[in-house]
C-alpha cells in the first residue's frame, strides 16, 4: 500500500490542518469517553481531570 501525504504550505493552510486535526481528535476522545462502563459522573470527571492536566502542560 502507498500512501502519499500532502501538507499545506501557506500558514492558513496549516492553520486550517490543524483544526481540523483538533476538532477529528475531541470527537474520537468523546467516543471512547462515551463507551466507558462506567457512569456519567464519573466520565465528567475523568474530562475534567483531562482538561486540567492539558492546561498544566501549556
Amino acid at each position: 500500500m502507498e500512501v502519499f501525504l500532502i501538507f499545506p504550505k501557506s500558514q492558513q493552510a496549516k492553520q486550517e490542518l490543524a483544526q481540523e486535526l483538533a476538532k477529528f481528535q475531541s470527537e474520537q476522545v468523546l467516543k471512547n469517553v462515551q463507551k466507558l462502563p462506567c457512569s456519567t459522573e464519573q466520565k465528567l470527571e475523568l474530562v475534567d481531570a483531562a482538561s486540567k492536566h492539558l492546561k498544566a502542560q501549556k
